[in-house]
């Protein structure tokens, strides 16, 4: 259970832990650890830095780093300086990075020294941005040891309750990046959601493999405000996760369901005696895999639900209450869920509807002048799903045509406009098919223009480059034409054999 019941900010949080158990271990990874005081005096100290440099209450500065204690402890100083942090997909192309660090206008970077070749080229920053660079060459950059230079007392200015935390940009169907608000109070909702519904407690020591670049407070915010611990881990790789998670006694663990199926395809005949939550989120999780782990480990995979607008999982399975048939649990306090027909009425058990919510968690809308898609005070996820009698929520599918690969978000939107730059191209649809590791992968139907002649190798080789690997299709179709509905659209139904 939460130390405070009442509400905290991020900030807080950490102070309060340094000051009731400072030689505690807050982070763990591979041979570093630092405590909770230690994690207080490097955040001060790279707060202070912020503040001698210029960088003032409410600017922006975007995080470009892989899953190290760095993302953790920058972000932390960040929001204590007031400046908003900005998680950074890296795995997209460098031309796009680019792109979108222009479009923010960050006044700090703060990168890995392994991936400061995605900022090579044309990178227009303000006059006063800083960069950062965590690694031993900073490359004529600001070294992360002096920018996080210890101190004992934090600077001013600090953020309320209700004051932004940081911005977690999505991109929308359209291609347009949206940064949705994510203040202090809805992480802080949100992981009280989580905290209750799985039973956690600050004895707990947690090890979320989601992307650095995705939900980044999931990495540490239920160990920050139980006081408990957190593992970080860079590696993907079963027998390293099964190590770690022995080495370090990880009592829960966040991760996709693909590497809940490796583990229990590679390491059947191992143990992992500390574990107790092992949570599956960001794509459907087949029953499969749930009952295989439960099989080897002795606990379920516990499937829950969340997106960004609700700040992290909204439904979810929990120890006490579970289900091993892909269910995606019950709703977390907090939430509220009504699932409704596309006038906006409530449907009825078994019956397939919209999932909307509402609850302390969800965020307040955008940071542009983007609505955040509501009715009447409801968010609008966009997901199709049903109810049983008992509670219990199932995902059908996405309203929009969103794919989920390897819990990155992929619109077959953005996949057509690249396909369509290709001179030989003239049509492209881009569907969803199922895949056993990634859990849905791209599949590409494209018409040749008169003249050309493509083939699936010469369409996949000019996708590289040009868009992040996981969004490449993993097989195309040529075809001399694509099927359609009576208003003149490509019929997708069709293409999915439907």
């Amino acid at each position: 259970m939460l130390i405070d019941a009442i509400g905290m900010t991020i900030h807080d949080a950490l102070e309060r832990n340094c000051r009731t158990h400072p030689q505690k271990s807050f982070i763990l990874a591979y041979d570093r650890a630092f405590t909770y005081e230690e994690a207080c005096r490097i955040s001060n100290g790279f707060a202070r830095f912020l503040a001698a440099s210029g960088v003032g209450r409410n600017e922006k500065a975007c995080l470009i780093l892989p899953r190290v204690p760095e993302l953790v402890l920058a972000f932390l100083g960040m929001v204590k300086a007031g400046v908003v942090p900005i998680p950074v997909n890296y795995t997209i192309s460098p031309g796009e990075i680019r792109q979108f660090i222009s479009l923010v206008a960050p006044s700090v970077i703060v990168i890995h020294e392994k991936l400061l070749p995605l900022l090579d080229g044309e990178t227009l920053l303000p006059g006063n941005s800083r960069i950062v660079v965590v690694g031993e060459d900073s490359h004529g950059h600001i070294p992360w040891r002096e920018a996080a230079s210890p101190a004992a007392e934090k600077a001013t200015p600090d953020s309320g309750f209700d004051t932004i935390a940081y911005l977690n940009y999505t991109t929308g169907s359209s291609g347009t990046p949206k940064g949705a608000v994510a203040t202090h109070a809805a992480i802080y909702w949100n992981t009280r959601a989580a905290v209750e519904a799985m039973e956690m407690t600050g004895d707990d020591i947690h090890l979320c493999m989601f992307a650095p670049f995705a939900h980044p407070h999931e990495l540490f915010a239920r160990p920050l405000y139980t006081g408990g611990t957190l593992v970080l881990l860079e590696e993907i790789n079963p027998k390293t996760i099964v190590k770690t998670i022995n080495d370090k006694a990880v009592t829960c663990m966040m991760g996709l369901a693909p590497m809940f199926d490796m583990i229990a395809s590679h390491c059947p005949d191992k143990k992992m005696e500390s574990l107790r939550v092992a949570e599956s989120g960001g794509m459907y999780t087949r029953p499969d895999i749930i009952r295989s782990f439960r099989k080897h480990f002795g606990i379920p995979v516990l499937s829950v639900w969340g997106s960004t607008e609700t700040t992290g999982i909204a439904l979810a399975n929990t120890p006490r209450a579970y289900r091993e048939d892909g269910s995606m649990g019950r709703v977390c306090p907090f939430y509220e869920l009504r699932i409704v027909d596309d006038e906006g009425n409530d449907v009825g058990s078994g019956e397939i509807g919209e999932l909307v919510f509402r609850g302390k968690g969800v965020i307040s809308g955008y940071d542009t002048s983007t609505d955040l898609p509501a009715a009447d005070g409801w968010y609008c996820s966009g997901d199709l799903g049903w109810r049983d009698e008992e509670g219990y929520l199932y995902f059908v599918e996405r309203k929009s045509g969103l794919m989920k690969v390897a819990g990155l978000k992929v619109y077959p939107l953005q996949i057509e406009i690249s396909l369509m730059a290709h001179h030989g191209i003239k049509e492209a649809a881009v569907i969803g098919v199922e895949d056993r590791l990634r859990g849905m992968v791209p599949k590409a139907y494209v018409v040749p223009r008169e003249g050309f002649t493509l083939s699936e190798e010469e369409v996949r080789a000019f996708c590289k480059g040009r868009m992040a690997d996981y969004m490449i299709p993993r097989t195309v179709e040529i075809r001399s034409e694509l099927p359609r509905i009576g208003s003149g659209k490509i019929n997708k139904r069709a293409l999915e054999g439907r």
